[in-house]
């Protein structure tokens, strides 16, 4: 299969329709097999991938863009790829170190030189023709080909399918070394960050696809509406095509990102009304406010996939103290000076301090950023040396929240801080007119625990870094990508920084005045490079932040989801029981729709989030006559990695998970 997003950025579940809404691009004319995965020029792979493509029927993997790390050296080129979950990809890296060879002298004796695995393998692809913006191969470099096919002093040369190299590859090779989780690009970091409109209509896209899929899927199977397939099939293929590099990563011409911006508007004008519809339809008549929440986590009394009579919890108002104002809901207590800035975050229950001793918390910071090339692909750390922190105050105001403004020469940030009343996170919206270039806006927050690692949310499940700098390969990812949240802590006790658009962070260790080390998490909000748009970024932007406890990832899961799946409320006669429930809180619910074959059967895919082995009990509201486990495509699959369990009407239906396991249940009504 020929996927060319960038595999860092989509969702889980977005990650996971590339494969099933992509199965028609499978390119059997030139050789390409179901069970190829090849993403020549992505910026990075997610650790999650490998199951993810073992899940979709997919058994090997090619691109070659790692050997561009600006670092260090990938140390093979033929390998076993292993996932979080411990699912492996038979992977190859051209030795060519190009994705647009002509086949010359040049190239072929590069790839004889630097393939790592030569003695032990043989064999290496070279892919050729003009790729990178397409036109293919020409009749030069096919008569190349023919002339190299067999001489003397130069590698020996096949032109053939795909298939046949890793059939090749794997008889030469049956006991490769393995590479054990992200593939991360040593390049590119601004990707993760720049025309942030793109990415939060991205973010936006596929939330409001959940959503719909959800509550959709729940009214269908109670028989109050008919499914929209074909109005989720239109949304669904517009966001798998703007996950296609250059236009997620922010790196394409200005008229790209402008389509984008519009494409995004209209589906999400798409699918709000089918949210409402359905919405309606579950709540019933009446005239009592009915809160629903999509999370597959509760939000206060409303609980997960499911619905409550009720109102939104409302916000605690500030009140003034002898150096600035505190907002207090009995949970946790924010403390802000008369600049408004957060120098302290309490959790009543442990009464430890979130905010390192000394340090501001939610501080925006203005860097100066002038990449050494490529200005939207490319963060070069010497953006650290040149940095300022806007600690003064134009205006500080308060009513249901705390709102503060602040300027940078041309640009004005405005910063509303919220503590809803049984909450344990504070909200920070801050709204940006932004008016610079070369510049990047970070948002720090200084965390008082000596974390050795930090746990970043990917598709479905979590990556820890090293927070430390002890090796190349730990300098290199000065900048890293995030979904939802990132968490922090020692045992016991931590923080989580979650966002609803921001993938960009860096998390590093740091020095206090009173020699005790913390961490510090930035997000990225706003880049404003050059080139390949010389306006990106330029105006207004509201971007959302949570920082809270919590002591494990659990609780940073918990707020990222309903961070970006806020409660939705409607008039109707009260409660809706949620569709399926699950026992376990570690076992996610990512995704609850219809099946793509359109044969009215029930699809719920789940993971397991924290990283452990776990059992769950599955609950469906409505009768089932048959369960049963599938692959991503939603078939059945004698794959050992993926789990084949079937349930008869009226069977418990308990799994046992391992560690980040998905499993994609299918349910047959009774």
């Amino acid at each position: 299969m020929w996927v060319e997003s960038d595999t860092n950025l989509p969702g889980g579940e977005a990650l996971a329709r590339q494969f099933v809404h992509g199965k028609g691009f499978f390119l059997r004319e030139f050789g390409y097999e179901p069970d190829d995965v090849w993403l020549p020029d992505s910026f990075g792979y997610t650790a999650a991938l490998p199951q993810i493509a073992r899940a979709a029927g997919s058994h090997t993997f090619l691109t070659q863009k790692i050997s561009w790390n600006e670092t260090n050296r990938m140390p093979h080129h033929t390998f076993w790829w292993e996932g979080i979950d411990g699912s492996r990809v038979f992977t190859h890296f051209p030795p060519t170190d190009t994705y647009n060879s002509d086949l010359s002298g040049a190239d072929l004796a590069r790839a004889q030189r630097q393939y790592a695995e030569k003695g032990v393998s043989n064999v290496s692809l070279a892919p050729f023709g003009f790729g990178d913006g397409g036109g293919g191969p020409t009749r030069e470099m096919m008569e190349a080909a023919a002339r190299t096919r067999s001489l003397e002093g130069s590698p020996t040369v096949e032109v053939g399918t795909p298939k046949r190299f890793f059939d090749l590859a794997r008889a030469t090779h049956p006991a490769p070394s393995t590479w054990s989780g992200e593939m991360y690009l040593e390049l590119h970091r601004g990707t993760y960050t720049s025309q942030a409109k793109t990415k939060q209509g991205n973010r936006r896209s596929e939330h409001l696809l959940r959503e719909t899929e959800l509550w959709s899927a729940t009214a269908a199977w109670r028989g109050l509406a008919d499914y929209p397939y074909d109005a989720l099939d239109e949304a669904w293929q517009t966001v798998l095509l703007q996950q296609f590099h250059d236009i997620l990563p922010g790196s394409s011409i200005a008229w790209v990102h402008q389509e984008a911006e519009r494409n995004y508007a209209a589906v999400a004008a798409s699918l709000t009304p089918l949210i409402e519809q359905a919405q309606r339809a579950l709540a019933g008549p009446g005239t009592t406010p009915v809160v629903f929440n999509a999370a597959p986590v509760a939000a206060g009394e409303v609980p997960a996939l499911g619905a409550a009579a009720g109102s939104p919890a409302r916000s605690v108002a500030p009140v003034a103290s002898e150096s600035g104002w505190v907002l207090d809901n009995g949970i946790v207590r924010a403390s802000f000076d008369g600049a408004g800035l957060l120098m302290s975050f309490v959790d009543t229950a442990s009464g430890r301090e979130l905010i390192a001793e000394g340090e501001a918390a939610a501080l925006v910071q203005v860097c100066r950023d002038t990449p050494n090339q490529w200005d939207a692909w490319d963060i070069n750390e010497h953006y650290r040396h040149n940095i300022t922190e806007l600690r003064e105050a134009d205006a500080v105001e308060t009513g249901d929240a705390l709102v503060v403004r602040r300027s940078f020469q041309e640009s004005v940030f405005t910063q509303t801080f919220r503590l809803a009343q049984g909450a344990p996170e504070l909200e920070i919206e801050t709204r940006i007119d932004w008016r610079e270039q070369e510049k990047l806006v970070k948002l720090a927050f200084p965390i008082a625990v000596h974390a050795d690692r930090a746990s970043s949310e990917i598709q479905f499940g979590h990556v820890q870094r090293p927070t430390h700098a002890n090796t190349s390969w730990d300098m290199a990812r000065f900048e890293t990508a995030a979904h939802r949240w990132v968490h922090v802590g020692e045992p016991g006790f931590g923080a989580a920084v979650a966002n609803d658009s921001t993938y960009g962070h860096d998390i590093t260790r740091r020095w206090g005045s009173c020699g005790s080390t913390f961490t510090l998490v930035r997000q990225s909000l706003l880049r404003a490079p050059r080139f390949p748009d010389p306006h990106a970024d330029q105006g207004e932007h509201v971007l959302r932040t949570a920082l809270r406890p919590a002591p494990t990832v659990l609780e940073a899961l918990d707020t990222g989801y309903r961070l970006n799946l806020p409660v939705r409320t409607v008039t109707g006669g009260g409660q809706v029981a949620p569709l399926v429930t699950v026992s376990a809180p570690e076992v996610v619910v990512e995704a609850v729709k219809l099946a793509e074959d359109r044969s009215g059967d029930l699809i719920v895919r789940l993971y397991e989030a924290r990283g452990g082995r776990a059992r769950a009990r599955i609950a469906v509201s409505e009768p089932v006559a048959r369960a049963w486990t599938t692959d991503l495509l939603e078939r059945e699959s004698a794959d050992p990695a993926v789990q084949s369990s079937a349930w008869a009407a009226g069977e418990p239906i308990d799994i046992a998970f391992r560690p980040f396991e998905i499993v994609t249940l299918r349910l047959r009504r009774g």
